[in-house]
Formats: C-alpha cells, sequence, structure tokens
C-alpha cells in the first residue's frame, strides 16, 4: 500500500488496500476494518473519488432501519502495473489493472548468459509491446516491479551477486530500465513477491505463512500478519543457502550442503545427466538456458511413471522437505506454500513429499498438523506480485493523468 517516506503506510493506501482486495465496501465497512474515524474516512474517500480513482457503484443490503450503504470500488482503469519476473531461464510479464486484476501476459526466454544491458533492451521492446497491444498508454502506467533472485541492495536496484554473469554484479537495473521505459521500477525478491502474489489470489488460508519458490534457484519468503519480513536489508529466508543435515555438495555462495546446491532443478538436470541412458531417453540436454526445460521433461517423466525420473525427484523433494522444516521451525509456520516455474508439473510430488517432512521433524507438529500448499499461479506468482507491489507501495492518491480523465 501507499506509504509515507518513513515507510509507514498512508491513510488512502490502507483504503486502496483493502477495496482492493475485498472488491467493494461501504464507507462505514472500511471505518470498521481500519479503525479509523467516519469523519477521516469521509475526507479521504472524496479525495480519493476526486482523483478517479474510486467510484461508487450503487447501495449495499442495509439491515435495519435507514438508508442502504453506498458502495465503493476502485477504477480499474484509473492506473496499470507492470510485473516482470527474470530468471536465466525464463522471463514473465505481466500487467495488472489499478483493481488487481491480469490483463495482459507474456512469457519469453530469462537473461541466459546474456549481460544485463542485452537482458533490459529485450525487457523494454516486449513490455512496450504489451503495452500497445493492449491498448493501454504508458501515462496510465503507475510503475514495474523486477522481480529476480537475491541477494539484492532494493534502495539501489542492484543484484549484490555476479549471477547469471559477472557484469550483473552491481549493474544499475531498475534505473536503467526507468530510464528506457520512461516509468519508475521497484526491486523486489522473486519468494517476497511470490508471496505476495498468493496472498492476493486469496488461496491461503493463513495471514501468516512461509514460501518456498523455486526456479532455476530456490529462493525463501515469509509473511507475517499480512505483510512480508524483510529482515534489515530485505535479504531475508534466504532458504536456498541454508546449509542442510548430511549435505556436502559445494554451493556458489562458498558453503556445502545448501538447499540450492543439493535440490536446484540444476543439481537434479546434473544428477540425470550422469546416468546417461536416462537422458538419451528424455532428451536432457544440459546448458545452462535449458535447465527448466530439461527439468519439465523429467517431471513429465515423472507424470507417466519412469522410475528413474521419479527417484530423482524425490531425492530433490526431501531436501527442499528439510528446508520446510528450518523454515516453520525459525518462524513459528503451520503453513507453506510452493510456488514457482519448477513445481509447474512436479509440483503434486514436492508437496507430499514436504508435506511428510513436516509432519515427522516440524517442532509444533503436535500442536497443529502443518499444511502445504501448491500455489494458485505457480509459475506466475513472482511477475504477479510484482506488480502488486508497484500498486501497494506507489503514492497514487493524486489526480489521475489526462488520458485517463473520463475513464469508468
Amino acid at each position: 500500500m501507499a506509504a509515507t517516506g518513513a515507510g509507514r503506510a498512508t491513510t488512502a493506501g490502507r483504503m486502496l488496500d483493502l477495496l482492493r482486495t475485498q472488491g467493494t465496501l461501504s464507507r462505514v465497512e472500511l471505518a470498521e476494518r481500519t479503525g479509523l474515524t467516519p469523519a477521516t474516512i469521509t475526507n479521504t474517500v472524496r479525495r480519493l473519488i476526486d482523483a478517479g480513482l474510486v467510484h461508487e457503484i450503487g447501495r449495499g443490503h442495509q439491515r435495519g432501519r435507514g438508508q442502504p450503504r453506498r458502495l465503493l470500488e476502485l477504477d480499474p482503469a484509473a492506473w496499470h502495473a507492470v510485473g516482470i519476473q527474470v530468471d536465466r531461464t525464463t522471463t514473465t510479464i505481466v500487467v495488472l489493472d489499478f483493481a488487481g486484476t491480469r490483463v495482459a501476459g507474456a512469457s519469453l526466454r530469462g537473461s541466459g548468459g546474456e549481460r544485463p544491458e542485452t537482458t533490459i533492451a529485450a525487457l523494454v521492446e516486449h513490455v512496450t509491446d504489451l503495452l500497445r497491444h493492449s491498448g493501454i498508454a504508458p501515462e496510465r502506467v503507475l510503475g514495474a516491479g523486477l522481480v529476480t533472485h537475491g541477494p539484492q541492495d532494493r534502495e539501489r536496484g542492484m543484484l549484490l551477486t555476479a549471477q547469471p554473469d559477472p557484469a550483473w554484479l552491481e549493474f544499475p537495473l531498475t534505473r536503467t530500465l526507468a530510464e528506457r521505459l520512461g516509468i519508475p521500477v521497484l526491486l523486489e525478491n522473486d519468494a517476497t513477491a511470490a508471496a505476495f502474489g498468493e496472498q492476493w489470489a486469496g488461496t491461503v488460508p493463513a495471514d501468516t505463512f512461509g514460501l518456498i519458490y523455486m526456479a532455476s534457484g530456490i529462493g525463501g519468503g515469509v509473511i507475517v500478519d499480512g505483510e512480508s519480513y524483510r529482515g534489515r536489508t530485505s535479504n531475508a529466508v534466504e532458504i536456498g543457502h541454508i546449509a542442510l543435515g548430511g549435505g556436502r555438495a559445494p554451493c556458489l555462495c562458498g558453503n556445502n550442503g545448501c538447499a540450492q546446491a543439493e535440490a536446484s532443478p540444476g543439481t537434479v538436470v546434473a544428477q540425470a545427466l550422469a546416468d546417461a541412458s536416462l537422458a538419451a531417453r528424455l532428451g536432457i540436454r544440459g546448458g545452462p538456458e535449458d535447465t527448466l526445460a530439461d527439468f519439465e521433461r523429467l517431471a513429465r517423466a515423472w507424470r507417466t511413471g519412469d522410475r528413474a525420473a521419479a527417484a530423482l525427484l524425490e531425492r530433490s523433494a526431501r531436501w527442499i522437505g528439510q528446508a520446510a522444516v528450518t523454515l516453520v521451525n525459525l518462524f513459528d509456520l503451520d503453513t507453506v506454500v510452493l510456488a514457482g516455474p519448477a513445481f509447474a508439473t512436479a509440483g503434486p510430488l514436492y508437496r507430499r513429499q514436504v508435506a511428510a517432512e513436516l509432519e515427522q521433524r516440524a517442532l509444533t507438529r503436535a500442536l497443529s498438523r502443518p499444511g502445504v500448499h501448491l500455489a494458485a499461479n505457480v509459475e506466475t506468482a513472482a511477475a504477479i506480485g510484482g506488480a502488486l507491489h508497484v500498486l501497494r507501495t506507489m503514492p497514487v492518491d493524486v489526480p489521475r493523468p489526462p488520458a485517463v480523465i473520463g475513464s469508468g
């Protein structure tokens, strides 16, 4: 939601967020849910209506005597936001309207081994084309949320890692992309963005939960009472770099036995390549840009009953289960969500294995049975969350640009 320079949510931002998640609310309901006075609600709503962000749509059912309450909802056409998830192997772009509804999307190849300038040029081209084909004027776009792996410096809009190429280390990603697109750009962690996306989808039966995100790498996020837990530098919950018991594989971070090194799609594909007959039978290529495609071949083989493929995936899933136990024990969670393109086909297998590990090893398993859920938008949750991050954090209680006046 919109925030002040000190990071506190604004009154207008709280109301917009409630309307975005609930659809329609009356002024009385807004007062009840925010704890604000009716006078504050009335003044803020009037300002939002004058800005063209909110409009009245009629009257709801009134219990007892008195006039039915007038209902409010967001004007979907007031603004739009773009979410861009970039991984080495895949890139996903989504466009949301002001109410948070997806109105356009595209999938394309990932960053691969390209330098950041090349990746940004491709992103600009695809975002521009997507907006044009959707009939969305650039002045109607509030901003873009760029979603990547970590660690990150979110304030400077940079990656603090030399992955996927040394040129990415401290490259000014958000500044360069913003200059090329002509709109503000925010940087967000992929797992945190995916958690936002799932929270918005409304399929997680809790407002406090953990999320494990797996694309070519493994990340984690935690939502506490509806808000992201970020830590000191917004690089919290790097579950992919927690050393696991019994793990020995060297990790890029310099440690041994990390979940990333033991269980990531890249590790699973490398193990498949070690079995020449399996690799040949499934057409596994082994190139860095083919990691998720190769992993998907293994997942599809598991679906058809291939025992060798199943054994590799189950080993990975048990390691992910150990990581989930650490996540649950650290943050006292009873709900874990699995999101990311690596779970698109193999998600059910991972869900079962992770649930089994939690039921056997989670510290609080005697108090409540841990729940494990596949994300509703398993492949696009991070991109959706990136766009939602823009809608929830960039100030919007201002008059709309001229091109939008009169819509709705």
